[in-house]
């Protein structure tokens, strides 16, 4: 089996305002447009709008693919060299947050927020930025920052360059 090009789809109420979500907010580029019913976003997501004459549609109830109540199953999660700078902008957009700015337990700093359609989106520090920042508040020793991190040390020297 050769399975090639997986793209994440997130079925959404309304295309026109999760575009504008995406690009307005976030900052995606839409690489396809599908009459402003689907969109493609050159950072590798697709949303597509619901049409209840869809397989989909019909087999799942548009209504279970609509509500915003049901618990989240997956998240989108993305990188950042500039977090604070996102968390802002979501704020004044008004974004709904799981949470702001958080250190997790590995020391990443992440903010978690959900899209129009209630799907969350994590955003986090790249692991570069964490893991070298970490690498300091441990005093340069690779192996204190490894514990900390639960990086296995082999895969953090690959970060961290002495």
């Amino acid at each position: 089996m050769n399975l090639k090009n997986c793209t994440p789809v997130l079925f959404v109420r309304n295309a026109g305002l999760s575009k504008k979500f995406y690009t307005e907010i976030l900052g995606f580029t839409v690489v396809m447009d599908n009459g402003g019913l689907n969109y493609a976003f050159k950072e590798g997501l697709a949303v597509w709008q619901i049409n209840p004459g869809n397989i989909i549609s019909k087999t799942l109830g548009t209504e279970n693919i609509a509500d915003q109540e049901n618990a989240s199953r997956f998240e989108l999660c993305f990188e950042t060299d500039d977090l604070d700078t996102i968390y802002q902008t979501l704020k004044e957009n008004d974004v709904k947050f799981l949470h702001k700015i958080n250190t997790e337990i590995w020391g990443q700093r992440t903010i978690r927020f959900y899209d129009p359609d209630g799907h969350l989106i994590e955003v986090g520090e790249e692991m570069s930025i964490f893991l070298k920042r970490i690498y300091e508040e441990e005093n340069h020793n690779l192996e204190a920052t490894a514990k900390r991190t639960f990086m296995p040390l082999d895969a953090l020297k690959h970060f961290i360059v002495e």
